[in-house]
């Protein structure tokens, strides 16, 4: 039996085409991003014994990519465009095209591994992420709206604004009661929401933040899930420095919801109360709060894993 090359491929996406770098053997792919062009271009790898395939995160492009990938039982590794940008940087290329990207991510897939595999998301939960990022973009035109109502400049245009405030809140308790349905349906889903809802401070709308944007809760370890919401705290040790420890990166919107839940946590819960207010008699309120934070997603984490409701 012949020994199939081994190979690493990289995909530079684009909304309506994707580049393919081949790596070692250095073969350049370019196919229209469609389902069709997919399916084309794995019969073309179908020669290579592919190692592992990655991609940048581009907001929703690579999603076809990864759908159709699946379906033919390889793997694709979305990573964090800012580690892609680094390795480019770092290997002092200078140039950008989407040939060179390709190339870059391939040349990246060979030297790194996944931190874990990535949870791929049910039909329930991409429906459900749906929801709570339209929600989350509406909050923020109403946050807009409010503002604008108080400021002298908009007193002509008020009752504009005052009309468009009332149907911002209207969609806006449309899409909770979708997503409250959704969940309900979802045998899953709904088990994991009443687990989150046990925690104080954690209500249906957080709970449903965290089920879409952090899917892996409840997979993975208590540091990754920590990190991934960007609450993990790292070193910052270089020879005799020994700075503070910080924390970088995560997802920006199950962080943020967990910003306004520890707010709420450190007023009524007892033990996250007095844990946060020991914190506060030497560090700032800052770093408290993303400790309670951090304590938060631990918390979330492990009982989801367990599969039991929180008793704290």
């Amino acid at each position: 039996m012949t020994n199939l090359p081994k190979v690493y491929i990289g995909v530079d996406v684009s909304k309506k085409t994707l580049d393919i770098h081949v790596y070692p053997i250095g073969k350049m792919i370019k196919i229209d991003n469609t389902k069709s062009g997919i399916n084309s271009l794995i019969k073309q790898l179908n020669q290579y014994e592919i190692v592992q395939i990655a991609c940048e995160s581009t907001g929703g492009y690579e999603k076809l990519l990864c759908q159709v990938f699946g379906q033919n039982n390889y793997k694709v590794w979305i990573v964090d465009p800012r580690r892609i940008k680094g390795f480019i940087i770092s290997s002092g290329c200078r140039s950008k095209t989407d040939k060179i990207d390709a190339k870059k991510i391939a040349e990246f897939a060979s030297k790194n591994t996944k931190d874990y595999d990535a949870f791929e998301k049910t039909n329930n939960q991409e429906h459900l992420l749906a929801l709570v990022n339209r929600k989350n973009d509406l909050t923020k035109f109403l946050g807009v709206e409010k503002t604008r109502l108080k400021h002298p400049s908009h007193a002509l245009s008020e009752a504009s604004i005052k009309r468009f405030i009332k149907v911002l809140e209207k969609e806006i308790k449309s899409i909770d009661k979708q997503m409250q349905e959704l969940i309900k349906q979802d045998k899953d889903l709904n088990k994991k929401s009443e687990i989150l809802e046990s925690i104080p401070g954690i209500g249906k709308a957080t709970a449903a933040v965290l089920l879409s944007a952090v899917p892996e809760l409840g997979q993975i370890s208590n540091k990754e899930a920590s990190a991934l919401i960007g609450v993990c705290p790292y070193d910052n040790q270089s020879g005799k420095h020994n700075g503070k420890k910080f924390v970088k990166g995560g997802r920006q919107l199950p962080r943020n919801a967990l910003y306004m839940c520890a707010l709420t946590t450190i007023k009524y819960s007892f033990a996250l109360k007095e844990f946060y207010n020991r914190l506060r008699i030497t560090k700032p309120f800052k770093v408290a709060m993303v400790a309670v934070m951090h304590k938060l997603v631990i918390l979330a984490n492990s009982l989801i894993k367990k599969g039991e409701l929180c008793k704290v």
